[in-house]
């Protein structure tokens, strides 16, 4: 069975994570699946994908929506005898829709929805995405939701009919850092041993709530001074972020790093923090699960699906206070931290380990 694999964008986000951890999984299951990758060239994608021995054929996607991606998709699927087209993303759903309607495209298509994203946009695009949202739920195969709040929204807000939604969770292989990166990453964060650290890693957007964890970080320095602070990522509000913590005098004790490779960072976590506005299941957390980090998270979205309280601090969205007392409540409690670590790498090999979801992926293939 050949399966095509079509996401818009070739640098490194959620969404380009998601579809290189599934190529790796579904070559690993030697199921007779060959696969393949289509988006834009250049990007760090195309070389992950390539070192996996999976060929990628480049498509100059875009958002203009003229038919030239979608000319291009039908003749990749053409020419290689494409089965099923797993598309990830609305613009990418969007071209192989429009391939299917004008150019000849005839392998049934599933769309990986990956997340509501429609507030980050203007109200005029934001009518936009959920017109186009609906109008590629009625013409692809399947929906696939990340989480049960995506996969309820989806139906609730009549974007696909109920049978078409499925739901499967994102999985990630086991995060294990090589030495270089190990190295990079110590270089990277000068805090040493002596002080606790508080990380977070997150792309640098209004939707990951970093706002929320600086003013977090001011109110624990109050009661902990000793405890150190890190933000792994790089993203559009950096400058109003360092604006920020410049307001909040957090200057010698918090450490913005910019893009590292997060599976060396979480080791070096006392506690880690994601402190999103909204969320679908984002990769972090379960890394973080991975490696038993003590977490404190927002309880919002497929976060609340992956860990309970057994296995973490989970605080209201949006509130600063809450989210210092979860931490310094896991700073001053070892035993605690522990616990809950261990339970959240107890939960991650119940569900989400790369073999595990690779095969309800692979079984989704075979019935369509």
């Amino acid at each position: 069975m050949k399966i095509l694999h079509v996401i818009d964008k070739s640098f490194i986000g959620g969404g380009q994570v998601n579809v290189r951890n599934l190529l790796e999984g579904l070559k690993d299951l030697d199921k007779g699946l060959e696969l393949h990758l289509s988006c834009r060239d250049g990007g760090p994608l195309v070389d992950w994908v390539r070192d996996l021995g999976v060929p990628v054929h480049p498509v100059p996607f875009n958002k203009k929506f003229r038919p030239g991606p979608s000319l291009a998709l039908a003749r990749i699927a053409r020419e290689q005898k494409i089965d099923l087209v797993h598309a990830h993303g609305l613009v990418a759903t969007f071209y192989c829709v429009m391939a299917r309607l004008f150019f000849g495209l005839r392998a049934p298509v599933v769309y990986s929805q990956h997340g509501f994203h429609h507030g980050n946009y203007g109200a005029a695009t934001i009518g936009l995405r959920k017109w186009m949202e609906r109008w590629i739920g009625n013409r692809v195969e399947r929906v696939i939701a990340s989480s049960r709040e995506d996969a309820d929204a989806l139906i609730s807000g009549g974007y696909a009919e109920p049978e078409k939604v499925v739901l499967l969770h994102n999985g990630i292989p086991e995060p294990e850092a090589t030495p270089d990166e190990v190295a990079s990453v110590r270089n990277a964060i000068p805090f040493t041993g002596e002080n606790p650290i508080v990380g977070i890693v997150a792309r640098l957007h209004v939707q990951k709530g970093l706002d929320i964890f600086l003013q977090a970080a001011a109110q624990i320095r109050k009661n902990a001074p000793e405890v150190r602070f890190v933000v792994v990522g790089e993203g559009e509000i950096e400058e109003e972020l360092h604006e920020l913590a410049r307001e909040l005098d957090l200057g010698e004790v918090l450490k913005f790093t910019g893009s590292l490779p997060s599976r060396a960072c979480h080791p070096l976590f006392d506690v880690a923090v994601l402190s999103s506005r909204w969320e679908g299941l984002p990769i972090t957390l379960l890394e973080y699960m991975a490696m038993r980090r003590p977490m404190v998270l927002s309880a919002v979205g497929g976060c609340l699906e992956a860990v309970g309280p057994d296995s973490a601090e989970l605080v209201p969205p949006g509130d600063p206070e809450a989210l210092a007392v979860g931490v310094l409540r896991l700073l001053r409690s070892p035993d605690l931290a522990q616990e809950r670590g261990e339970a959240a790498r107890q939960r991650f090999d119940e569900a989400f380990t790369l073999p595990v979801i690779s095969r309800q992926y692979a079984a989704l293939y075979s019935d369509l």
